[in-house]
């Protein structure tokens, strides 16, 4: 029986030091029948070039060059090139496992679900030679339905809230794309698709290396459009009221726990944010209660909740210290 096209779809914008070990990990993927499209985001420095090149050693290797639109529509328009029954999505300076594509499809056909995940390790810049965990040996495989995946999902029990480490059938995707020119845009439309797919698994093996380099996106400061992450959660919100009411408390769990990372990322540097440090502030006193009186929620949320009615600002500093994932 001939193995279905997976689709692997990479935003490429100025990572030339990284993408090579990025796309090297893809093309020795012991699942083979891979189309993997690189999409270059207007890149200033020679990633597209070093995309070029790979697309004339391997045929399996597309290119994209557009103008720099961002992340998510590059997303968009891989998608838009797509001929795989299901996507993958690899950040340009990420890296998987050799077996990566292999394990979540297998996942995928075993458990007969939608949307297969596995677990990943953080990479940084000066752990990047040391030996890696092996964590192999953990086999469990958690399979849930739509409704307890979104459950699991906004509760952060254990799944977080980005689209690479998984794989989606490409149909689940046939009414959801990446909110153009916006940031956060894995929180826009995550818990969506959940609530397309049937079923969801969960492997525990690490199979993504997630590389945080210093300058990417998500290390910086805060800046306006961070903002955007707010919106997202709070659209979540919305959506749960009309469609699933038994998940308002969860959603509100999650647009809490957004709130105190952007907190936490404006720092001591309120003064030149106070129009959207006042916006955040308004929406942890709007929801501390309900988060309080979630015995669902996370616990950190819940102390958290307890301290808004004391201080944020000592919130904040905490916020600041303590790891958020």
């Amino acid at each position: 029986m001939n193995e279905p096209l997976i689709s692997v779809i990479v935003p490429v914008y100025n990572v030339e030091h990284y993408i090579k070990r990025c796309v090297d990990s893809i093309l020795v993927q012991t699942y083979t029948n891979l189309e993997i499209i690189l999409v270059d985001d207007g890149s200033t420095d020679r990633s597209g070039r070093i995309c070029d090149e790979y697309a004339e050693i391997d045929l399996r290797v597309k290119v994209i060059h557009v103008n720099n639109s961002g992340q998510a529509e590059a997303r968009n328009l891989g998608m838009d090139k797509a001929k795989g029954d299901y996507y993958a999505f690899v950040d340009s300076d990420d890296y998987i496992m050799t077996d990566y594509i292999s394990y979540l499809y297998e996942i995928m056909q075993t458990k007969e679900v939608q949307i297969s995940i596995c677990g990943y390790q953080k990479i940084t810049e000066q752990i990047e030679n040391k030996k890696k965990i092996d964590n192999s040996l953990n086999k469990e495989i958690k399979v849930y339905d739509s409704k307890e995946g979104i459950f699991q999902l906004l509760y952060q029990k254990g799944i977080v809230t980005v689209v690479w480490g998984r794989l989606f059938k490409s149909k689940l995707f046939c009414n959801i794309r990446f909110p153009k020119g916006k940031l956060h845009e894995d929180v826009a439309i995550l818990y969506k698709l959940f609530d397309a797919a049937d079923k969801i698994a969960c492997g525990a093996e690490e199979k993504y290396y997630y590389f945080q380099r210093y300058g990417s996106t998500m290390n910086k400061k805060f800046y306006r459009q961070r903002m955007d992450y707010l919106q997202f959660t709070d659209e979540c919100i919305q959506y749960m009221e009309q469609n699933h009411p038994a998940l308002t408390k969860a959603a509100i769990s999650r647009h809490f726990s957004a709130c105190f990372d952007l907190l936490s990322c404006i720092g001591n540097d309120k003064k030149n944010y106070i129009e959207e440090y006042m916006q955040i502030v308004r929406e942890i006193k709007k929801y501390r209660k309900t988060v309080l009186l979630d015995s669902n929620a996370r616990l950190k949320n819940r102390l958290a909740a307890v301290g808004a009615y004391i201080s944020i600002t000592t919130i904040q500093k905490l916020s600041r210290l303590i790891k958020r994932p």
